[in-house]
């Protein structure tokens, strides 16, 4: 035969009665009397969980039974199930002139050309389904960082608390955070060098970031496993403030009696260090135990 042959290819099997044994409605689609345009009251059994590929010349009723009967039932049944708010957003379709239709889902339909108002749309965001996705991953899912593996979590202060608490009695740390100095914004017209190493900052910020840090009680700097006090400006003059400088916050060592006082010292340092901590334990001498450094964080991030 030189005539053309054409297919459509379904989400869920197509076959007709005569092909395949009669499948119990929880297991099939059932179209019963379809006579949507070509179709001459025509009846199929659709098996669920499988593939099925409409094939034949044209004009033979393969979009009238797969797009016009099928899709248009299960999108119809669907629509109706929506707020009117949701329905005036999408396709409404006229009711297949067929008998009966059971055993039908939710049916989704791609065609072979773009009918979709906005580029950006998608089946999720068309239907709502996307909000109420993102309401339920939020919720009960769990995040994963990409690079590391780790759960993402936020670290609440009591879980800081009990975590470390579990470690060897004894063991030294301090609390602190990073102290943030405000770097000049460049002009307009200045033109970006990149730089190996970041500038100090100038004078003036530096001085007005130890007297604010000053005025809210602490005294203490931390750099490179050296405290550095506030008592006069020359004990300030080996910190190195194009390198990274930390506010110590306490030093306290692993004794359940200091979980309260733990606990405030990781509140403080979530509140003055936008909301990350850190945790450097402090390597003994005879060795038992080594530097480390633990770093928390109240958002949500690795």
């Amino acid at each position: 035969m030189d005539t053309a042959l054409g297919a459509r290819c379904l989400g869920f099997p197509l076959a007709t009665s005569e092909l395949t044994p009669v499948l119990s409605e929880q297991e099939a689609i059932r179209v019963r009397g379809a006579r949507v345009h070509n179709l001459r009251n025509i009846s199929v059994e659709i098996p669920h969980n499988a593939i099925t590929v409409v094939t034949g010349v044209s004009g033979s009723g393969k979009s009238s039974l797969a797009f016009d009967t099928v899709y248009a039932e299960g999108q119809r049944r669907y629509v109706e199930s929506l707020s009117a708010y949701a329905r005036q957003f999408l396709e409404r379709m006229e009711k297949p002139d067929v008998d009966e239709i059971s055993g039908i889902a939710p049916a989704v339909a791609i065609r072979q050309k773009n009918s979709t108002r906005n580029p950006r749309s998608t089946v999720a965001t068309s239907t709502e389904i996307y909000d109420y996705l993102r309401l339920l991953f939020a919720r009960c899912g769990q995040t994963f960082c990409v690079k590391c593996g780790a759960e993402v979590r936020r670290d609440s202060p009591d879980e800081i608390a009990s975590r470390i608490l579990s470690l060897s009695p004894g063991r030294r740390f301090y609390i602190m955070y990073l102290l943030r100095i405000a770097q000049p914004q460049a002009t307009g017209g200045a033109r970006r060098v990149p730089r190996k190493k970041t500038p100090p900052p100038p004078q003036e910020a530096l001085k007005q970031a130890l007297g604010d840090i000053q005025k809210r009680g602490f005294n203490r700097l931390y750099q490179d496993g050296r405290v550095h006090e506030f008592s006069s400006p020359e004990s300030l003059l080996d910190v190195d403030f194009s390198k990274p400088v930390y506010v110590l916050v306490d030093r306290l060592s692993v004794n359940p009696e200091s979980r309260s006082r733990l606990t405030d010292s990781i509140e403080i340092c979530y509140r003055e260090g936008h909301g990350e901590a850190i945790l450097e334990f402090v390597s003994d001498a005879t060795g038992d135990a080594t530097a480390e450094r633990i770093t928390f964080n109240e958002r949500f991030e690795c």
